[in-house]
């Protein structure tokens, strides 16, 4: 198993930038585990028993209303800290974690994340931006259902959200991983399976996007921010 004292991929979440005692500290307290494609991390509803900091692969988190709906609210990348809202409200999980691809994890059960919390004050920063982070994603959650009034730029909206941040120039083409179906992305826009196949569609023949498997390159962003404003 991965050890946090010598991963490679440190720095990308709340835990990596602890100093060398609370990264120690860390490592005794916590388990490493892998999850595959599919696994459930928690369901909405269950009591908060531990937290997992996403090592490597994504997961999707979704909730499901009174009625039986389902909305994916957002894919987790690496860096992410599954539970950690439910942990610190010591109250039951909001949303249900799936693994979209192999995961490997830390796990931290509430006993010893809470006196990680109160040993070193590094770790409190790393949850108090961890949490900042949420507070963020949920602000884009909104804006992507909410203010789009029509589902091509909900569409636009979602695509432009996942390749934030990875461009190396402005308006350069980026390409990221789409491991959704359509009937999820059309949970994630507020729209049917239908709308996003024909909007995809008409993206590609448009030459705004490009789809090889599952990967889909954004081709022209400043065009679907236009119609993400629409």
């Amino acid at each position: 198993m991965k050890s946090c004292l010598n991963c490679s991929q440190r720095n990308q979440n709340a835990f990596c930038h602890l100093g060398e005692d609370a990264m120690r500290f860390l490592e005794s307290v916590s388990t490493s585990a892998e999850r595959p494609r599919g696994a459930t991390f928690f369901r909405q509803g269950d009591q908060c028993e531990a937290v997992y900091i996403l090592c490597s692969g994504r997961a999707k988190l979704s909730t499901i209303s009174r009625e039986g709906r389902t909305m994916i609210l957002r894919i987790a990348d690496p860096g992410y800290v599954l539970g950690l809202s439910a942990m610190l409200s010591e109250g039951v999980h909001q949303v249900t974690v799936e693994a979209l691809e192999p995961c490997h994890v830390k796990v931290i059960n509430r006993r010893a994340l809470m006196e990680m919390l109160q040993r070193y004050g590094e770790a409190s920063v790393g949850v108090a931006k961890a949490l900042a982070s949420e507070c963020c994603s949920g602000f884009d959650e909104v804006r992507r259902i909410g203010l789009p009034t029509s589902p091509a730029g909900r569409v636009a909206r979602l695509l432009l959200d996942w390749t934030e941040g990875k461009a190396k120039s402005l308006n350069a083409k980026v390409s990221v991983a789409m491991p959704l179906t359509h009937e999820e992305l059309a949970s994630m826009t507020a729209t049917s399976r239908e709308t996003v196949t024909r909007t995809l569609s008409r993206f590609r023949r448009e030459n705004l996007i490009s789809i090889k498997g599952i990967s889909l390159t954004v081709l022209q962003p400043d065009a679907l921010e236009q119609l993400s404003a629409c």
